[in-house]
């Protein structure tokens, strides 16, 4: 007998759910988001959740485009905006979990958020481009996928080191 597993138990938040969350921490105090800042964001978040909780936070998976890490996800809902601020919240699928209740991702989004919140589109950029960072491994390659592995072992040193 062959069971069909129609939906499939993910491990992590689909990229929207985290999204909205810097979002809302940015309109909390006032400050507009761009494109770039959240995809850098969300990418940060999920990397150090994978390294200090030691899962994902994010179920999609993030390309290594010339511009830095992408989740394709987050790409197709805004299209091009370049450097408009984001406005609204984006829509998740009906059915998808949220945040609330994970404190230990909460906890570690907000932490993001202190650290790296205040910055620009370009400083995060630098960041995520540094020499030996999963995108800067990955980059030009093919597939352009960045891999958990590969992003959980760049912030688990990048934990112990601070």
């Amino acid at each position: 007998m062959t069971i069909a597993i129609t939906n499939p138990q993910r491990t992590g938040y689909a990229a929207e759910v985290v999204a909205n969350a810097f979002l809302d921490l940015a309109r909390q105090e006032g400050r507009p988001l761009t494109q770039m800042q959240v995809h850098k964001l969300v990418f940060i978040a999920h990397g150090f959740t994978l390294a200090l909780l030691g899962r994902p936070l994010i179920y999609n998976t993030v390309h290594a485009w010339r511009g830095g890490p992408v989740v394709r996800r987050l790409w197709q809902l805004w299209g091009e905006r370049g450097t408009q601020p984001i406005e609204g919240q984006l829509s998740v699928a009906p059915g998808e979990p949220d945040l609330n209740g994970d404190t230990e991702a909460v906890d570690v989004i907000r932490s993001v958020w202190d650290a790296y919140g205040q910055m620009d589109g370009l400083e995060l950029s630098r960041l995520t481009h540094r020499p030996g960072s999963p995108w800067s491994q990955v980059y030009g390659q093919a597939p352009d996928l960045i891999p958990d592995q590969v992003t959980r072992e760049y912030y688990t040193a990048l934990a112990r080191s601070a």
